[in-house]
This record gives structure tokens, C-alpha cells and sequence, in this order.
């Protein structure tokens, strides 16, 4: 493969609604890889048991789980993905509406307080959010984590009921995967970092305001709807985007390790956290399975090595 592979990102629409391309020229590092369509029990937040996340509390009057921060309940866009996807997971083994049903109130719910930008759909979390390093993300803020785990949703909620309302849904969240120069923008094309060193990389943010802190999970994880998109659609943009986001990982995921220890949840405050060094395992063991490319399973016995 190439290694500085040309990444073409879009932003024209054509008639019919779906995405075009448009030259903007920016070259990222990108392997080109191909990806591997895995059964859909194989697809990220997927397992054997039931979730039965239905039954979460607090909810509201519809059932929709509700998260308390600071006395408050809020909408939480991650919470509420992650909830929507366990739902569909248990569709996919019942077949029983209650759960597919569920997904849908939650995705809708999000949606209902979604900011509309352009030709794209961005989902805010409405609450301040204090975090490590005495940084505050002050609402409404955005997280290409949310984002990606939102493309997630409406491209399985599509692939589940063959509603093309979803499809329009899924194309306006895939947009605001290529749009690094909003206000809103939760996607990096970042050069010469000082943190992730020499080299142009895209990158799925979590926390895109304030300080660079490149939480490994979380744009992990916001890639892996990038890959449900094309799984479902077996669109091209889609892929290369996950290409480009996996390529990055290869490059950089061992400056996220500790030998001997746990490994950072990002680069900036460098905290060590046991639950997240094994969510670092598990995700690099799906970017294996989904990109067929065994180093990322090198790596994460690598770091399972260092602590276990």
C-alpha cells in the first residue's frame, strides 16, 4: 500500500441527496486498506447475551434513558448510541419490536435536539463537563466520538428496516465526518503535531475543544461508525475515511504505551486507567479483525503484556 495515499474528502451533494465528491486535496497518511465484512454479531457493541438496555433508569415518559450530572438529567449522545445499539443487537437475536422500538425512541429523542449546520447534523451535549487537566467543555459542546457512534445507529437502524429516512439521516452525520472547518467540527486533519509528531493524520476527535488531548478510545470508537456505514452502504467514502482514522492508529497507538504499566488514555495528560488499557485491547483486536492487518492484534497483546 501507499503510505501517504491521497484521502479525497467530500462536501458536495448532489440532486438525489447523496454524497458527491469534491477535491480538497488533503493528503493524510493512509494504507488504503480494503476492510473485511464481518457477520453483523461481529460489529462493534455487540455480544452473545442480551443488553436489555430498555430497562435503564432514569428514563423518561417514553422509556429513553436519561443521564444525571450535577442534580440534572440530560440526553446524553453517547449514552443513548451506546443504548440504541444494544437495542439492535437484541433486535438481531429476537426479532422482538420492543427492542428495535427502543432504538428508535433513543436515536429520535437525540435527534429531536440536534443542531443542524449546513447540510449536516451535529448531536450537542447540553451540560458543562468538567474534566482532567481542570479543562470544562461548556454547552453546548460536540464529540466525534458522539458522531461516530450516531452513524452508527441510523446506518444499522437502516440496515434493520430499509427506511430510507434513516439513509438521509446517516449521509448528514457521514458530512460532518469530513468537515474540519466549522465551528462545530469534531474531525482533525492534523500536521506536525507537537504531540503526535511529524506527519499529516486524520483524526475522529472526542473532545475537539480546547487543548489536543487525543483520547485513543474515543476516536476509535467514533470511527467504528465510519466502518458500519460502509459495512451497511458499502459506500467508498466511508471506508476510506476508516482507512485513513486505522492508518493513523498504526502509526501512532504506541505512543500510548507504558511498558511495563498501564497504557495513557491520551496524549496529553497521559492518565493511566486499567478499564480503558482494556478497552485499548479490545478495540485493537476489532481494527485486526475489521482491516485484516495483524499487527493491531501485535499490538494489543503487546499491551496486555505490560499489564494485565
Amino acid at each position: 500500500m501507499t503510505r501517504f495515499a491521497c484521502l479525497i474528502f467530500v462536501l458536495l451533494i448532489s440532486a438525489c441527496g447523496k454524497i458527491g465528491l469534491e477535491p480538497k486535496h488533503e493528503a493524510v497518511v493512509n494504507y488504503d486498506y480494503q476492510l473485511i465484512k464481518v457477520d453483523y454479531s461481529r460489529l462493534f457493541k455487540n455480544r452473545d447475551r442480551l443488553f436489555n438496555s430498555h430497562l435503564n433508569t432514569p428514563a423518561d415518559s417514553n422509556g429513553v434513558f436519561l443521564f444525571e450530572y450535577n442534580g440534572n438529567r440530560y440526553y446524553h449522545p453517547v449514552a443513548l448510541c451506546f443504548r440504541s445499539l444494544e437495542a439492535l443487537c437484541d433486535y438481531s437475536k429476537t426479532a422482538d419490536l420492543l427492542y428495535l422500538n427502543h432504538a428508535i425512541k433513543s436515536m429520535e429523542a437525540l435527534r429531536a435536539q440536534a443542531t443542524r449546520h449546513q447540510d449536516m447534523l451535529y448531536f450537542p451535549y447540553d451540560f458543562d463537563y468538567d474534566t482532567v487537566g481542570n479543562t470544562t467543555y461548556i454547552a453546548p459542546w460536540y464529540s466525534g466520538m458522539a458522531q461516530g457512534l450516531a452513524l452508527a445507529a441510523y446506518s444499522r437502524l437502516y440496515y434493520f428496516t430499509s427506511d430510507d429516512h434513516y439513509t438521509a439521516i446517516a449521509d448528514s452525520i457521514l458530512r460532518t465526518m469530513t468537515d474540519f472547518d466549522s465551528e462545530y467540527s469534531t474531525v482533525q486533519n492534523y500536521q506536525n503535531d507537537e504531540l503526535f509528531g511529524v506527519g499529516s493524520y486524520y483524526w475522529v476527535d472526542e473532545y475537539p475543544d480546547g487543548p489536543r488531548r487525543y483520547v485513543l478510545n474515543g476516536s476509535i470508537i467514533g470511527a467504528m461508525g465510519l466502518y458500519d456505514h460502509w459495512w451497511v452502504y458499502g459506500d467508498d467514502l466511508s471506508r476510506e475515511l476508516f482507512s485513513a482514522e486505522i492508518s493513523t492508529v498504526r502509526d501512532k497507538v504506541l505512543k500510548y504505551r507504558n511498558p511495563g504499566d498501564i497504557s495513557a488514555y491520551c496524549l496529553l495528560f497521559r492518565r493511566k486507567q486499567g478499564n480503558y488499557h482494556v478497552v485499548h485491547y479490545q478495540l485493537l483486536q476489532k481494527l485486526q479483525e475489521f482491516s485484516g492487518d495483524a499487527y493491531f492484534g501485535k499490538i494489543a497483546d503487546l499491551f496486555i503484556s505490560d499489564h494485565r
